[in-house]
């Protein structure tokens, strides 16, 4: 790289640890507390899928709620890093560099940064996968299916569902792409990798906790259409995928159906395995879109690319960027009289819940609860 990239990658480190770490408040959110009870009782694990790796790793640190946003203050940068230098081997400098800083930016990305949860792997592990997969492709690096496989193994540690959704990824390039040799070396370690945490999980799950993984998810997916659901919860499903994403990166978004690579089968894939389970079977809130947010985001950027001039390519982007801070920063709840209208619940909670505000005011209860009611 030049200087002005690695000026550029500095910047934006800095940037994101430090927009992070200035927004960040006490453990509230989702499964914050619990996953601090966990350690507490040195159970080290939750509902299934438990996330023992998550919490077994903030045990190792004498303040393990200051560890575990560190943590995702790391991940969250490094995370934008490697969607730089990923972007920039699809598209040129401007707008691998403005697509690094929206990435960032995106409202309900940095609340994944701001709370104790496991959200913010979310963006680390996916990009840097294929990040592993192009620079593969590109040398046939004899490291690059070992550092593959940890990738995946340490990326479904911290939250199952993202081996899940790589898997597919994974084995599209293996097929695609890889020899024999380094597809078996990939897959042992990441065999190898995801018995280190399977394991102990498991015992754990079955020593602390009677909810099993099947009741688990019908207890949840009350909308899933696969188990024969089509109700109001349903339609929830496919507003906290398509609400969170319209007002994030709406304004880009339609350009990624227009983009074109030798990579477009592996982008597709990336977004759409995660994209099809939160839609027909069950999403609670708007970071677990953070998965597929550089699949969608670099798509974008290839489709602006073919059809924009340059200009417009980077207002545009800037315009998303704008968008996102202002959302982030400004949004406040609509207010409350009396029995509130549907459309204001599902705009406080799916929106406003992921902001500054959010942070500040500690307000997914009282959200829940008020959407709770206009339902």
């Amino acid at each position: 790289m030049r200087r002005s990239e690695w000026l550029f990658v500095i910047i934006l480190f800095i940037f994101v640890i430090a927009s992070r770490a200035l927004t960040s408040g006490p453990v509230y959110f989702a499964d914050g507390p619990r996953h601090i009870a966990s350690i507490a009782n040195h159970t080290y694990v939750i509902q299934p899928p438990g996330y023992w790796l998550f919490n077994r790793f903030g045990s190792l640190f004498p303040d393990p709620e200051r560890a575990f946003l560190v943590f995702n203050w790391l991940v969250s940068a490094i995370g934008s890093v490697i969607f730089y230098l990923l972007a920039r081997k699809f598209v040129s400098e401007t707008s691998a560099k403005l697509g690094a800083v929206l990435y960032s930016v995106v409202f309900f990305i940095w609340f994944s940064g701001n709370v104790h949860s496991t959200y913010a792997s979310q963006l680390l592990f996916p990009v840097l996968a294929v990040y592993l997969m192009v620079r593969y492709a590109e040398g046939k690096a004899s490291w690059i299916p070992i550092a593959l496989g940890l990738c995946f193994a340490a990326g479904a540690g911290l939250r199952p569902s993202d081996g899940v959704f790589i898997g597919p990824m994974l084995i599209y390039f293996a097929i695609r792409e890889m020899s024999v040799r380094d597809s078996i070396k990939c897959f042992s370690v990441a065999f190898a990798g995801c018995l280190l945490w399977v394991i102990p999980t498991f015992i754990a799950l079955h020593a602390n906790h009677r909810v099993t993984f099947s009741t688990q998810v019908s207890t949840n997916a009350l909308g899933a259409i696969p188990l024969g659901h089509f109700n109001l919860y349903t339609l929830a499903n496919f507003l906290r995928y398509f609400l969170p994403l319209v007002v994030a990166i709406g304004i880009i978004a339609p350009f990624a159906f227009l983009a074109r690579s030798k990579w477009l089968g592996l982008l597709w894939l990336w977004v759409s395995v995660g994209s099809i389970f939160f839609v027909v079977v069950y999403i609670s809130d708007a970071p677990y879109l953070d998965f597929m947010m550089g699949g969608i985001l670099l798509l974008s950027l290839l489709g602006m690319e073919r059809k924009l001039p340059r200009i417009a390519v980077n207002s545009m982007i800037c315009v998303a960027i704008t968008i996102n801070l202002c959302v982030y920063w400004l949004f406040r709840p609509l207010p409350e009289s009396g029995r509130m209208r549907l459309s204001d619940a599902i705009l406080n909670k799916d929106i406003g819940m992921y902001t500054h505000y959010g942070v500040q005011h500690q307000v997914m209860i009282k959200l829940r609860e008020t959407a709770g009611k206009a339902l």
